[in-house]
């Protein structure tokens, strides 16, 4: 079994996170109208005898709201992929999508509570015809 460095997976994530602070630089700089609730990163490198360092990056954009999400999605060329779910206490619409910038995966997450109304209606046309 070949040796490796125990520092290449580190130099690795050094260089995905530098590359990822800038890709998070370059958002907030290019859209400053777009607001986030929360962020989130996750990252994860290794190295191994028999394959190089790799490395995987990904920072987590949590927009105020369904709408706030609609408009990353757009600045950021992709779609919203949209999804309605019940907790039973409420009905929500939650939207995901992904893109990749400069080797940094970027997700996008917003969602809205739907109002009586339409979590009836909801429920409804998603209960065998019942409601």
């Amino acid at each position: 079994m070949a040796a490796i460095d125990p520092l290449a997976a580190l130099v690795a994530l050094e260089a995905a996170m530098f590359r990822a602070g800038q890709v998070a630089r370059r958002l907030v700089a290019e859209y400053p109208d777009l607001t986030v609730s929360r962020t989130a990163w996750h990252v994860f490198s290794r190295a191994d005898s028999y394959d190089g360092p790799s490395v995987t990056v990904g920072m987590e954009l949590y927009a105020d709201d369904l709408d706030g999400a609609c408009a990353w999605a757009a600045a950021l060329g992709a779609e919203l992929l949209l999804k309605t779910s019940d907790t039973t206490a409420y009905v929500f619409e939650h939207g995901h999508c992904t893109v990749e910038i400069d080797g940094v995966e970027v997700e996008v997450y917003g969602s809205r509570t739907l109002s009586d109304d339409e979590a009836t209606a909801w429920r409804a046309a998603h209960a065998g015809g019942e409601g």
